[in-house]
């Protein structure tokens, strides 16, 4: 080793053993200060966490200034479904009309604090309040086919005039008129009495959907006639969190009674329900696993003090962690907050490590002020560079640019810190004063758990366990390879939340495709935006036709260009030569008993169709967006902040469509052009969490090696001591892979946490073995490895027990910590100590 290096790495030990000499004299000559400050900075933490917000957003926990995820989130904002709250009904399909309108009377009248809680609340095509202006547009739309009429319909608009067809719809208004239900459609029949609009009216639904709905009802129903959708925009935003709350209680009383099932999805549930669930979640795993954490300690070494110090010195470590980051952090995700589980496996393996030290050295004989000495100093120091090797490459996170990384970095590099340091302040003092008060009568030999005997055989069979050690991490190695990343964002979300199950049902009944894509134009002028559209449509309509995806959606597809509607007139005008559409109507309005004059607007616009021309886009889009059909222009057509967006939607199934190619070939007809899918968006996510670990294992990992280095005298020790991490991690991939895991944005971080705390196993057990001779070697690793046993026990039941929670992220991140500080623990206290013992025998 350089001498530099030697000289640096020794400067830095000496450092820490006269900073654990000052730790061990204040807590024993001035304890009571020592209390007293440690309760100060107690609440001042409590203070912060006060102010601190918890937000359960997932998008948050992402960057999201750029990208396929900025447009993604922009859309939402857009077109409504970042705030809007859905309502899907489901039961006998008679029943779901009449339900909808009971449920749709009762949200309309809830009130929050006064208020209205919804703003608006639609369930059908258009509401029965907007017939007149629904009316007003049929009436323009029928008469100016040129515009919204598909091109291979000009034919059949045709024959709508030959008098055979005329006699018809007439018969129908007639009907129609005579019923209870002509009522309300009085407007409407004046306005178009042949019916033209159903020539047109299907094509408009179809696009002004974003579902795959029935268009032959006035309801948002599906295809299957299973489920009708129902679409409330609240009063409110969901960052209002106490007007969310109100607003799902509101929602809950509400929907008691239907006869149908009602399940509901939408930000506002999310953001109380999903919530609420998490923090449920994550609090029984903190207290389930507190007990299993405090069960293993007090069987282990049957002192009740000690055991009744572990959740104070953890509340203590989580408490400083929050309140700290509270700081620094204007909110903290609940994800980020779950790891703060992982404190309660860290946090107790400083003081197992600490108590089992000093238990051991009383067993021996050496008195209390002796065996905390050493128990401070001595193995205080192993313990201080397993802390700083677990912690730095938490910290190192934080200059992430992906929040989830840099959160969990500071909350977790914080509470060891911190968890440390309460046990070096807390522990030594109270066990002080309670042999004191309370003098042990004798330390009884504390429990081996086999691993005596694990020593023996890595004497007498260290070549066999070195060998099927490494059979063992080869095989795992090649497991390993056969990771896969799973991108679905909405298996972050708890699987059997109410959010979720709606989400599901929406894709199973109400899906156009498996998949979609979002490409955005940007532009100042509508019409301009619209030809650049058209350009893009031709690509979409190739890809459509060689069957790369299942269909698209723009507004060019329902509102014709100027070169479409010319096509359009020229058929209209061919099959109407001969005719006189506006006199043969006439003729037969008056046979049938009619009034013409009730009929004129309509009658004066057939006038007009033999020579109609092409109309502006703007002209089209001003009387669809005051139509009830304004959904197609809300959903194509955006304008934000004097800006305009047009959107067009792909619906694609999978690899059919080959993405990366249609993003070159929209590129080179739209440069500017904007794109986003799921699939992008965790392309873009799983970039940004590589890049993010690459540069934290980088710096934390340059820090580890440092801390190595200066707790061992040559890489040949380092290396063992980092063995262990480095089975775990491999192990951890390839148990996942053996058991149909695959890493997601959640579980990925584990591989952070086995390299923090992996890294400690190993260093223990070779910190304490290799200081001494062989002779001794045996009972320091049975002392050791207890240790570190019980660590990887109560990091299994502090953090591994997330793998029984409903939320599925968290419960993947249980299930990688377990195979993860399993295997590291199986390498550290079985390969390790026949590595050590067949490399001193060489």
């Amino acid at each position: 080793m350089p001498n530099v290096i030697r000289t640096v790495t020794r400067s830095f030990q000496q450092l820490v053993h006269r900073h654990l000499a000052w730790i061990h004299r204040m807590t024993t000559t001035y304890p009571r200060r020592v209390v007293v400050m440690a309760l100060l900075l107690l609440l001042s933490s409590i203070a912060s966490i006060a102010t601190t917000r918890f937000e359960a957003d997932i998008f948050k926990l992402f960057p999201s200034q750029a990208g396929p995820l900025k447009l993604f989130l922009d859309s939402l904002e857009w077109t409504g479904g970042a705030k809007d709250v859905y309502f899907l009904l489901e039961g006998e399909p008679s029943l779901l009309p009449v339900e909808a309108e009971r449920l749709a009377a009762r949200l309309k009248t809830l009130q929050v604090d006064g208020a209205t809680a919804f703003r608006n609340v639609k369930y059908r095509v258009y509401d029965t309040s907007e017939a007149a202006s629904f009316a007003r547009f049929i009436a323009y739309a029928v008469t100016h086919p040129q515009l919204y009429l598909d091109p291979a319909e000009a034919g059949n608009y045709g024959l709508k005039f030959d008098q055979p067809a005329i006699n018809k719809p007439l018969d129908r208004a007639g009907a129609e008129l005579a019923s209870q239900v002509g009522m309300g459609m009085r407007d409407i029949i004046a306005a178009d009495p042949l019916y033209l609009r159903e020539l047109i009216l299907p094509r408009l639904k179809k696009a002004s959907q974003a579902l795959a709905l029935d268009t032959t009802s006035p309801y948002f129903l599906s295809r299957d006639g299973q489920v009708l959708i129902m679409i409330a925009e609240p009063a409110l935003p969901v960052q209002n969190i106490a007007f969310a709350r109100k607003l799902v209680a509101g929602i809950e009383e509400v929907r008691r009674g239907m006869k149908v099932n009602v399940s509901c999805a939408g930000a506002h549930l999310s953001a109380v329900i999903d919530e609420r669930v998490m923090k449920e979640n994550i609090i029984a795993c903190i207290v389930s696993s507190l007990i299993v954490v405090l069960g293993l300690f007090y069987l282990t070494y049957r002192r009740v003090l000690p055991t009744l110090l572990i959740p104070l010195i953890l509340f203590y470590g989580v408490a400083l962690a929050l309140g700290t980051a509270g700081l620094f952090l204007s909110s903290i995700s609940i994800i980020s907050f779950a790891f703060t589980a992982l404190i309660i496996g860290l946090g107790t393996d400083y003081s197992i490590h600490l108590y089992d030290r000093y238990y051991s050295e009383r067993s021996l004989g050496r008195d209390t002020a002796e065996a905390m000495e050493l128990a401070i100093v001595e193995t205080g120091h192993g313990i201080f560079t397993a802390a700083a090797t677990t912690a730095l490459p938490f910290l190192a996170l934080t200059i992430s640019d992906v929040r989830a990384l840099s959160e969990l970095g500071l909350l977790v590099g914080l509470g060891v810190i911190f968890s440390l340091y309460a046990t070096f302040f807390f522990l030594p003092p109270f066990i002080i004063a309670a042999e004191r008060r309370f003098p042990a009568v004798s330390y009884r030999p504390l429990p081996r758990f086999g691993l005596g005997w694990i020593w023996k055989k890595c004497l007498t069979r260290s070549g066999w366990i070195v060998g099927i050690s490494a059979l063992l991490f080869c095989v795992l190695l090649v497991a390993a390879c056969f990771i896969s990343f799973e991108g679905d964002l909405k298996n972050l979300q708890p699987r059997h939340s109410e959010a979720f199950l709606a989400q599901e049902k929406m894709e199973k009944h109400l899906s156009l495709s498996p998949k979609q894509m979002l490409v955005a134009l940007d532009g100042q002028l509508p019409a301009e935006l619209m030809e650049r559209g058209g350009r893009v449509e031709t690509l979409l309509a190739e890809y459509q036709r060689r069957g790369n995806i299942v269909s698209w959606s723009s507004l060019g597809q329902v509102l014709n260009n100027r070169g479409v509607q010319a096509e359009v007139l020229n058929s209209l005008q061919q099959s109407l030569a001969g005719k006189r559409p506006s006199e043969e109507v006439r003729g037969a309005l008056q046979e049938k008993g009619f009034a013409p004059e009730a009929f004129g607007p309509f009658l004066d616009s057939l006038a007009g169709l033999s020579h109609a021309a092409p109309v502006d886009e703007s002209e089209a889009l001003d009387h669809l967006g005051r139509s009830p059909l304004r959904g197609v222009v809300e959903r194509h057509l955006i304008k934000d902040k004097g800006n305009y967006h047009l959107l067009l939607y792909i619906n694609y199934r999978g690899e059919e469509f080959n993405q990366q190619t249609f993003l070159k070939q929209l590129a080179a007809i739209e440069p500017s052009a904007r794109a986003t899918s799921v699939d992008l968006v965790s392309e873009q996510l799983g970039g940004a969490v590589k890049k993010s670990f690459f540069w934290g294992f980088l710096l934390g990992g340059a820090l580890v090696l440092f801390l190595l280095l200066s707790h061992f005298s040559s890489l040949g020790e380092i290396w063992q001591s980092l063995f262990p991490v480095v089975g775990g991690v491999i192990a951890m991939l390839g148990l996942m892979v053996l058991t149909g895991m695959r890493l997601n944005f959640m579980n990925a971080m584990v591989l952070v946490t086995i390299v923090g705390m992996g890294s400690d196993y190993g260093m223990h057990v070779l910190h304490r073995v290799t200081a001494v001779d062989m002779y001794e070697a045996g009972e320091q690793f049975v002392q050791s490895g207890r240790a570190v046993l019980l660590s990887a026990l109560t990091t299994i039941a502090g953090f591994g027990s997330l793998a029984f929670t409903d939320y599925g992220a968290m419960s993947s991140i249980g299930w990688a910590t377990n195979y993860g500080i399993a295997a590291t623990g199986f390498f550290a206290l079985v390969t390790l100590p026949a590595m050590i013992c067949r490399h001193r025998r060489s």
